[in-house]
């Protein structure tokens, strides 16, 4: 059976993880001259003590080639074939750490996938291929999997500053705001592996609003996730204008909060929603 690998900026709870039977390679936080393994050393409420604390801003890294080594041998003892879902190469390096790892290892087949996403939209993918596999799925039909997905999703995230975005490094086209922010929400979209600017909401209400009227245009949805950095009320409250907007369960709509690496450059108090189109359906992006 394809055994199914991800980074930690898929920010998977820990309880998907054992279910679903999908490994984790951590990225680096680091605080000065304290570095964490993200996920691992630091819980997420603490490193967004330490973020509103710190005089200093984090810095994240990537993992390095033996870390990706030690899980790819683990798992090459149990499978002769791997699937690793990650992050956006444009946004990092770590896809490419994972292709020399994987290159370093080979008595298994190690597919190495550039999600061009993070967050929920990964933990998506490494699911829906972790099922397939275990009924039967070969690892072709687990990327043709992962494809499909990529092009029926979408990630909005709202930001209360671009602060730690920019310092981060992380900008990209979304540096246009810059100079226009006085007093108003940025919404940035993650479209082709980078984030673009999108709009900009005069309040944190509307900013919440608007957020839930685009992920429901994209819609007929199979599924919908809500994640947060710093507050857990910031995302109920995008939950509550999903259901309304929506109509789409609320039982089914997964809160999941934003692990240290992206919390790292979205900042406090940002917000971020994750819309998976069905099948059947085109998108309204």
């Amino acid at each position: 059976m394809v055994k199914v690998v991800v980074d930690s900026t898929a920010d998977i709870p820990a309880e998907w993880c054992e279910q679903f039977d999908i490994s984790i390679v951590p990225l680096f936080v680091r605080f000065g001259e304290e570095t964490f393994r993200d996920g691992v050393d630091i819980t997420r409420d603490e490193f967004y003590t330490r973020l509103v604390d710190s005089e200093s801003m984090p810095a994240t890294s990537t993992p390095t080639p033996g870390a990706f080594l030690e899980v790819y041998e683990r798992l090459a003892q149990e499978t002769d074939a791997i699937l690793s879902i990650h992050l956006s190469g444009k946004l990092s390096s770590t896809v490419e750490v994972a292709r020399q790892a994987a290159a370093m290892v080979p008595q298994v087949r190690i597919e190495v996938v550039d999600s061009q996403y993070i967050a929920m939209v990964m933990v998506y993918m490494a699911i829906a291929a972790s099922e397939a596999a275990r009924a039967g799925a070969s690892l072709d039909e687990l990327v043709q999997l992962v494809n499909d997905i990529r092009q029926r999703s979408v990630l909005y995230v709202g930001l209360d500053t671009l602060r730690y975005l920019e310092k981060g490094g992380r900008i990209g086209k979304v540096r246009a705001f810059l100079g226009t922010l006085l007093n108003v929400k940025p919404i940035i979209v993650l479209r082709d592996g980078e984030n673009q600017p999108l709009e900009q909401a005069r309040t944190h209400k509307r900013m919440l609003v608007r957020m839930a009227e685009l992920a429901n245009a994209h819609g007929p949805l199979e599924k919908l996730a809500v994640l947060y950095t710093s507050k857990r009320e910031t995302g109920e409250a995008l939950v509550d204008q999903l259901t309304q907007v929506s109509h789409f369960p609320r039982e089914r709509i997964d809160v999941v909060q934003m692990g240290g690496v992206i919390g790292a450059h979205v900042g406090p108090g940002g917000i971020g929603v994750v819309a998976i189109r069905q099948q059947d359906s085109r998108s309204r992006r």
